[in-house]
């Protein structure tokens, strides 16, 4: 047994949430980049290409050559560049939440020995549902918002706990979004909360990522300005604005792995709070000590 053993299965406050994360990330981020380099790097470059790609057919659109000879939406490239993004995004956030589920799931499972193989194992297993979960999810939350943006804000907690649920409790798509509005009833406010503050730390940790290329047009267009040269928009996305765009779009995507433990420390203490499973398994296991 780990004797640094986090206990997942126990009720938390909001600050000790926050505080197991990063100490989950500190004692098992080798670990547990090592199985995400397994399952994830292919898909993660692949997204890094979408991403420049992406950049690169948008910045078209802002040049007075393309403008002219067929409007700014007339080009299939970009067309193709933004499937291309959502696809490996989709594919790329669902395996990597689903290995750092599975991980946990090992972590918990074994006191904090981690069968690296398994959690790969665990991954191409459960990759099909993810996938679909992670399309219904999505249509749930837009269409919420299409709605009215209230509703979408509600959906958005619930839906956040659904692949917790799918690994965690070995459920199907459907039960798994069922379940989850079971998990968050009378327990909405505080799950949001957290979602929030971890939105807020993640977004800061992102802003810093982002300077480069934020100094890097400041100064490119400063430099335009000064030399009057602002006619043409699209030369401000040259290949080293698009170098940096992206390096600080791979910062954002990897920070996503903060997200997919802190959903899994909520849906722990949602369940706590619910079913006490955690102080349960701990009573049992002091009657089979004696």
């Amino acid at each position: 047994m780990n004797t640094n053993y986090i206990e997942f299965k126990k009720k938390r406050e909001l600050g000790d949430i926050l505080t197991d994360t990063f100490a989950f990330i500190r004692q098992e981020g080798k670990s547990l980049f090592s199985v995400l380099l397994k399952t994830s790097g292919i898909p993660f470059l692949l997204l890094l290409a979408a991403s420049a790609y992406y950049t690169y057919s948008s910045a078209n659109m802002f040049d007075p050559l393309t403008i002219q000879n067929g409007g700014m939406f007339n080009s299939a490239s970009i067309l193709l560049s933004l499937f291309m993004l959502l696809a490996t995004m989709l594919i790329f956030y669902g395996l990597l939440f689903g290995s750092v589920l599975h991980y946990i799931k090992a972590y918990v499972d074994n006191k904090g020995t981690i069968d690296q193989d398994t959690v790969v194992q665990g991954v191409k297993k459960d990759f099909g549902n993810i996938i679909g979960l992670g399309i219904l999810s999505g249509l749930i939350i837009f269409f919420g918002f299409i709605l009215c943006v209230l509703p979408g804000i509600y959906l958005y907690v619930p839906m956040s706990l659904v692949f917790s649920i799918l690994v965690f409790r070995n459920t199907n798509v459907s039960d798994a979004i069922n379940e989850s509005f079971q998990l968050i009833k009378n327990e909405w406010w505080i799950t949001f909360a957290t979602l929030f503050i971890i939105g807020i730390i993640i977004s800061i940790i992102s802003m810093v990522f982002s300077i480069p290329a934020l100094m890097y047009t400041f100064t490119k267009t400063f430099t335009a300005a000064s030399e009057g040269t602002m006619s043409d928009p699209s030369a401000m996305f040259d290949w080293v604005f698009i170098a940096l765009n992206t390096l600080s779009s791979a910062a954002q995507y990897v920070l996503y792995v903060i997200t997919a433990i802190s959903t899994a420390f909520i849906y722990y203490n949602l369940n706590e709070r619910k079913h006490a499973t955690g102080a349960f398994e701990q009573i049992d296991s002091l009657g089979n000590d004696k």
